[in-house]
């Protein structure tokens, strides 16, 4: 019989069936490891007790391929619906809905048990999510929100008002010069995903630094609001490989996108300085920014802290709020009864849209309801935000001992389309936020677009005013409509941390021609 043969390295030779033996002895460990992690899992763990299928107990294979679908959340809310308000989602992973458990898992007396989990995250902003609001460590998260609070303020915020309205009223004349240009041509649609994708882009920037990137005016994306859209699918695969730390680094790095922003950041940053001096030359007050209030207060970010913070306020900035615009628009187009109360509402408090104030705009309770509503129907933010209980001995969450190194999260999803708690789940009706007694029943506690506790979004103030004027002055320019079909691709997206972009193509129109007068 012959062999053939392998030199290893301190110069022995291995014939070929012996290191066949090892490699199948190998094999065969992996499997009664396999065996013995299944077992342990499904007999023998503190999770046994909670519900759920029983291979997604003993195996992460149907985690995995329910989230490389882009069908996650759907699949979550199928097996709350089976199974209940929580639901063993993997060996070590849990989903609960209950408007308890957002409590437990998101508020204050609990951010020092239960830390954001690193492994559900892909770190895209520069060096890693290390120097920034995303980063893992309480104590260094404390510490950026203690600084940037005071440029979310409320007394802020409203000094960002002209700069919300300035961009907003920019997007209004491109819509009615195309809409009348095309008065003609009943088949014209527009594409409300990628204007409001270019409009939350130019007013985040805008906010940022005092200088808009003129999307809306040059109707094309910027490279990085072009490259943070690409990265909805990326990251899904980052999450796949966060357990290699050094691989998760080397993808992050080959995408590009750490460069790119910072680039954008410091080429921003630089060009406020040389505004700013030329301000003082010639008696100007600058235009209020979040930047601007950094500089007031003294510079407290170092170089590397402005690269991931102001990265991570401009990714978070344009993706979610655009997509609320979206759907928002998106929902009362489907609904036109709904349609005709939000412009009813805003063209008789206005003679004018200059008259359009976010004060005012405050005192709209239909027009703050159709946006509740689209943010329960399809939060940005579809799956869970994922923690890790982090103390011995585990914790009480929503009746449930959830043992240290469990991954926990409320699926919002799941949650907010929830039969048990919303009556008619899967139907879009603003009256149910507004008290109607068709709806007496709904638990509106268990919507929470913007999560809640010491990680609550900090922008969430600035988000409402970019959406509440957005939506003021669409209303009272235009009517709009949705034709059958022009919605299936929105109804389908697949998410992953968020949603894909996918296109929304309404019927717009010019006031009146719809509907007539409101």
């Amino acid at each position: 019989m012959v062999f053939t043969s392998f030199n290893w390295p301190n110069g022995q030779i291995l014939p070929t069936m012996s290191y066949l033996a090892l490699l199948l002895a190998g094999i065969g460990l992996w499997i009664i490891y396999q065996v013995i992690y299944a077992i342990y899992n499904y007999f023998l763990s503190p999770l046994r007790q909670i519900p759920g299928p029983c291979l997604a107990s003993v195996s992460w294979l149907p985690w995995y391929r329910y989230w490389f679908s882009g069908y996650m959340h759907r699949h979550v809310h199928q097996l709350h619906e089976t199974y209940g308000p929580v639901v063993r989602i993997g060996p070590s992973e849990v989903s609960f809905i209950s408007t308890a458990a957002w409590k437990d898992i998101y508020g204050l007396k609990r951010c020092r048990q239960i830390e954001r989990d690193p492994k559900s995250f892909p770190s895209l902003t520069p060096h890693g999510a290390r120097f920034d609001l995303l980063t893992y460590s309480p104590v260094d998260h404390a510490k950026y929100r203690k600084i940037l609070n005071p440029c979310f303020s409320e007394k802020a915020t409203k000094e960002y008002e002209p700069t919300i309205h300035g961009n907003v009223d920019g997007l209004v004349a491109k819509l009615l010069a195309n809409v009348r240009r095309d008065s003609n041509d009943k088949s014209v649609r527009t594409n409300v995903t990628n204007w409001f994708q270019w409009l939350t882009f130019d007013m985040v920037t805008d906010v940022c630094w005092g200088r808009s990137f003129d999307c809306v005016a040059n109707e094309k994306s910027h490279v990085c609001l072009a490259l943070s859209m690409d990265l909805v699918s990326y990251s899904s695969f980052i999450v796949f490989v966060a357990w290699w730390r050094g691989l998760k680094d080397f993808l992050v790095e080959l995408s590009g996108v750490e460069g790119l922003f910072v680039d954008l950041v410091r080429s921003q940053c630089e060009k406020h300085h040389l505004v700013a001096a030329n301000n003082e030359l010639t008696a100007e007050k600058t235009k209020a920014s979040i930047y601007s209030n950094l500089r007031q207060a003294g510079d407290p970010l170092n170089l590397a802290e402005l690269d991931g913070n102001l990265t991570a306020i401009v990714i978070a900035g344009s993706e979610t709020t655009g997509f609320a615009l979206t759907a928002t628009s998106y929902y009362l187009a489907k609904n036109p009864d709904c349609f005709r109360k939000a412009a009813a509402e805003v063209r008789h408090a206005f003679f004018s849209p200059e008259e359009i104030k976010d004060d005012a705009l405050r005192k709209l309770p239909y027009l703050k309801a159709a946006i509740d509503e689209a943010l329960r129907m399809t939060p940005a933010e579809p799956n869970g935000l994922a923690r890790k209980v982090v103390v011995d001995g585990g914790l009480d969450i929503a009746g449930q001992l959830i043992p240290k190194g469990t991954a926990i999260y409320v699926s919002q999803f799941a949650a907010n389309r929830s039969a048990k708690y919303f009556h008619l789940p899967n139907d879009y009706h603003p009256e149910r936020w507004l008290g109607a007694p068709k709806f007496k029943d709904d638990q509106l506690d268990a919507v929470q677009p913007f999560i809640m506790g010491v990680n609550v979004c900090i922008g969430r103030g600035l988000a409402w005013m970019e959406m509440r004027v957005t939506l003021a002055k669409l209303l009272w320019n235009f009517d709009w409509t949705v034709r059958d079909g022009d919605g299936d691709a929105f109804e389908q997206s697949k998410a992953w941390h968020v949603w894909t972009k996918s296109h929304v193509n309404l019927q717009l129109r010019e006031r009146g021609m719809i509907y007539g007068e409101i």
